[in-house]
């Protein structure tokens, strides 16, 4: 895929907010109880949900950053990603027709406690995906396609900066699809 730069660095901001937006809606007039109900057994709860996407989150958060210290202000006209970055992204997001083809085997390193505090989760989710919308704003003065950020992988699998966008935005779609189906099972 190959596109202006601000236009992809537009899309994600917009794609980041409508996600946030749409969490919101779904979890609004949900109490606790029905929050940390599991979908079935051995199924992750709505905050479960949201807990995964902020460990998750939190990794690239910090990789994003040092990366931006890292690497000087150069940015690019023209984003053009990379097969690496294809691969991902398609691995982890929701087909255009809403479905989740791929199930995957969570990182222990990510995978959220049973029962979790309400209010905790719902602002750690939204802090952090938060700091995600404005580090991508701020990535409009950095090469998306020269700076390398780590993947949760390690520091030996690494993302195109305008990569790892696509990747960890993917990740949300394919868990807000999640949570619409978590909420429908346990509402």
């Amino acid at each position: 895929m190959k596109l202006k730069a601000t236009t992809h660095i537009q899309n994600s901001v917009e794609q980041c907010e409508k996600a946030l937006a749409e969490v919101e809606q779904l979890i609004a007039g949900l109490d606790d109880s029905t929050l940390n109900t599991q979908e079935a057994d051995g199924k992750w709860s709505i905050l479960q949900c949201l807990k995964h996407l902020s460990i998750a989150n939190k990794i690239y958060v910090e990789n994003i950053k040092k990366a931006h210290q890292k690497y000087p202000q150069e940015p690019e006209e023209t984003y053009s990603s990379h097969w690496k970055g294809d691969y991902f992204t398609k691995m982890i997001s929701p087909k255009d027709t809403g479905e989740v083809k791929n199930s995957m085997k969570t990182m222990k390193s990510m995978d959220p406690a049973n029962a979790l505090n309400a209010a905790e989760t719902i602002e750690e989710f939204l802090s952090t995906h938060r700091e995600l919308a404005e580090l991508i704003r701020k990535s409009e003065n950095y090469s998306l396609n020269k700076v390398k950020v780590p993947t949760a992988l390690g520091p030996l699998v690494k993302l195109r900066l305008g990569d790892a966008f696509s990747f960890l935005l993917g990740h949300l779609d394919r868990h807000v699809l999640q949570l619409k189906r978590i909420k429908a099972a346990v509402v």
